[in-house]
């Protein structure tokens, strides 16, 4: 991934990162705009120099709208609305990363604004139904926080690749690829999330957790996990498998099926090599990190 860190310094100017933010902020952005960028021309099979600089700001922009619209669906004032709203007054954060968002692919042609446009939309559909759904369960299990993250952290992931994808011209067979491709990234990424959380959201009830719904599902384990950690801002893997074993396995089992899910030719091997090496509950990830807590740092 050589453009990784080549490319990073030429993509800068072009990613519209806002000049108020700060430093480390932009550099964590950029990083993340930059990475997702090189995961897609990893698997798209996109020449390097025929892709849109563009399409960075597309997705950029799409990002802040879909985690702005998550905020906003977690207000206070929408916490227990059975469907929010989603009229918009002009003005309002959404309201103008919407604008933001939709100037952005101005100059493409019209038909190109068009599935950008029904990605765009779909998603935010998807995230909306999710929520509605979440929000009308009396009790919350495993199945309903598995589809909530599979419609949001899947869903933000594949659309992302969408974007990249009816930009650039991909291919329909090997769009719907890298497309699914990104959305099992997106699941492995979540349940690594997930299990630093468990703590966290379990205090404040955040009930999309999967790997808390598989805790819970373990009185004795969740009891014993908690009685070591209660107070722990994040929980590291190797407490889990220590305390709650059946739910360290359950978990990398559940990372594992997306992990499997990803191609391991053409390309995709290397996100899998790159997600081994970096969030993987089973791999080289997953040793060093057992290094680590064994230090105490």
């Amino acid at each position: 991934m050589a453009g990784y860190v080549v490319e990073l310094p030429l993509r800068w100017k072009t990613m519209d990162l806002k000049p108020y933010l700060p430093i480390y902020t932009k550099i964590g952005y950029g990083i993340m705009l930059n990475a997702i960028t090189d995961l897609w021309l990893l698997t798209s099979g996109v020449d390097r120099k025929k892709f849109d600089p563009g399409s960075i700001v597309v997705v950029k922009h799409f990002i802040g709208y879909m985690n702005t619209m998550d905020d906003y669906l977690d207000a206070p004032e929408n916490k227990h609305k059975q469907r929010p709203s989603l009229r918009f007054t002009k003005g309002d954060e959404l309201w103008e990363r919407r604008k933001e968002m939709f100037g952005s692919i101005e100059h493409y042609d019209v038909p190109r604004q068009k599935k950008i446009k029904r990605a765009i939309c779909a998603s935010a559909d998807r995230l909306l139904s999710a929520f509605v759904r979440f929000r009308s369960l009396n009790a919350i299990g495993f199945d309903d926080a598995l589809h909530i993250r599979e419609e949001t952290a899947g869903e933000l992931c594949r659309v992302t690749a969408e974007l990249f994808n009816v930009i650039h011209d991909v291919p329909s067979d090997r769009a719907r690829a890298v497309e699914t491709a990104f959305w099992n990234v997106g699941m492995v990424l979540q349940v690594h999330d997930d299990v630093g959380d468990i703590c966290k959201d379990d205090r404040e009830g955040f009930g999309e957790n999967m790997v808390l719904q598989l805790l819970n599902q373990r009185p004795e384990e969740k009891a014993r996990l908690m009685g070591a950690i209660a107070h722990k801002k994040n929980c590291p893997f190797s407490k889990i498998e220590r305390y709650a074993p059946e739910t360290a396995r359950a978990a990398r089992e559940l990372q594992d099926r997306y992990m499997a899910a990803i191609p391991d030719t053409g390309g995709f091997e290397r996100i899998r090599c790159l997600l081994d090496l970096t969030v993987s509950m089973r791999g080289r990830s997953a040793a060093l990190r057992s290094i680590i807590d064994k230090m105490e740092l």
